[in-house]
């Protein structure tokens, strides 16, 4: 079997790794002993990144408070308080004997993330205030909450057939803080997460969408979806993908993506795209990320006529994760006539099913070449083992 140095481009510039993850037939297929998954007590593990040695991710305000880090956590929590509170408007701090009586309250838990730049180094701490939405009472707090969700097909329909056949530009504009740009029929009604307070209060009566709520993505798609149809009395929308626009004319052509708080534009006329980028500014803040290069954390390369789709740092983090950087690249996912044997039982310390599911997102986003291969290892998910774990699974890395 012909294997490739990193930095050695293959047929077509890709690289596909061979990892074994089941028990395989002796003499069909080669790879390098001691694939562990494990991680030093100085680095914790998120999903499939590695965090930097001395940086952490409390699950709870108590954690972060007893965290190496506690005071950058400290400064995160802050700021989100104060950005809800004052800056966006979204809580009004109340005593709790100044609530409605028989009131429910939710309770509102705290999401904390550390930022990593591109080198995978630590960039910031982000604090997240969300809503446990999952108490509350149809029909007394909540009523509809459908709210459509753009499909990764419509995402290369408008990058591939679209742009690259009638040669237009792909923007990408990010909403800050989208779902607090819209308001909520209904009155909520929370309490802080525990050892928490502000302004001496640890209730807050909620104003605006954040997340958790069942009804904050339908509030906030309907604030999006009446400014885009109102911004252009041109504009149309499409009748099979609610959150595909368009807009033809006789010099014009305009297609607009919605995915959350990013929009993708894909226009012929820059001048359009700045006027438009104002009119978003005029109404909620929004950030101007010029020409797309990462969009559904799918990375995007131009060229002349053509548009590649990569997820190397997504592969880069998830190979590092579970401890296979020295694995020796090989040409096709699967080495031909490879069997795989299913084990006695499974070991619950092997996170097979995560490392599937992550594989399979790498197949259908960026890599479909390897989706047999996740197929065939789908059928051990109740028969692998600790010996030999990480060896038989096929992960895909590509270079650009």
């Amino acid at each position: 079997m012909r294997s490739w140095r990193p930095g050695n481009y293959p047929y077509c510039g890709v690289v596909l790794t061979n990892f074994t993850f089941l028990d395989v037939k002796p003499g069909r297929i080669h790879f390098p002993p001691k694939h562990v998954y494990m991680a030093a007590e100085s680095v914790q593990v998120r999903g499939c990144e590695l965090l930097p040695p001395g940086v952490t991710e409390p699950r709870t305000f108590k954690q972060a408070l007893a965290a190496p880090d506690s005071v950058e956590w400290l400064e995160a929590v802050h700021h989100e308080l104060h950005s809800l509170v004052r800056v966006k408007g979204a809580l009004e701090m109340i005593k709790e004997e100044d609530t409605p009586v028989g009131v429910n309250f939710l309770n509102m838990t705290l999401i904390l993330k550390a930022k990593l730049d591109k080198s995978l180094q630590p960039d910031r701490r982000k604090a997240r205030i969300c809503v446990q939405g999952n108490k509350q009472i149809f029909g007394v707090n909540h009523f509809d909450t459908f709210a459509p969700y753009t499909q990764l097909s419509s995402v290369r329909l408008v990058l591939t057939l679209l742009t690259l056949n009638l040669g237009l530009v792909v923007y990408h504009m990010d909403v800050e803080t989208a779902f607090l740009n819209s308001l909520l029929d209904e009155e909520l009604y929370l309490r802080l997460p525990s050892c928490l307070e502000f302004d001496g209060c640890r209730h807050a009566k909620l104003k605006k969408a954040v997340y958790g709520p069942k009804q904050s993505g339908k509030a906030w798609f309907e604030t999006s979806d009446s400014f885009i149809m109102g911004d252009d009395s041109r504009m149309k929308k499409s009748d099979v993908e609610p959150c595909l626009y368009y807009l033809r004319g006789d010099r014009l052509t305009v297609f607009i993506q919605s995915y959350v708080d990013d929009y993708v534009v894909a226009c012929n006329s820059w001048q359009w795209y700045h006027d438009i980028v104002e009119a978003v500014n005029a109404s909620y803040p929004c950030k101007d990320l010029g020409v797309l290069d990462l969009v559904m954390g799918i990375g995007v390369r131009w060229g002349v006529g053509t548009a590649y789709l990569s997820q190397q740092g997504y592969i880069a983090s998830m190979v590092a994760a579970y401890g296979l950087e020295d694995a020796r690249p090989a040409f096709l996912p699967m080495t031909p006539g490879t069997v795989l044997l299913p084990a006695d039982g499974k070991n619950t310390c092997i996170p097979y099913r995560l490392l599937l599911g992550k594989l399979k997102c790498i197949a259908r986003c960026s890599f479909p070449d390897t989706m047999a291969v996740v197929s065939v290892l789908s059928m051990y998910v109740l028969h692998h083992r600790r010996a030999g774990a990480l060896q038989g699974a096929q992960a895909s890395a590509q270079v650009p």
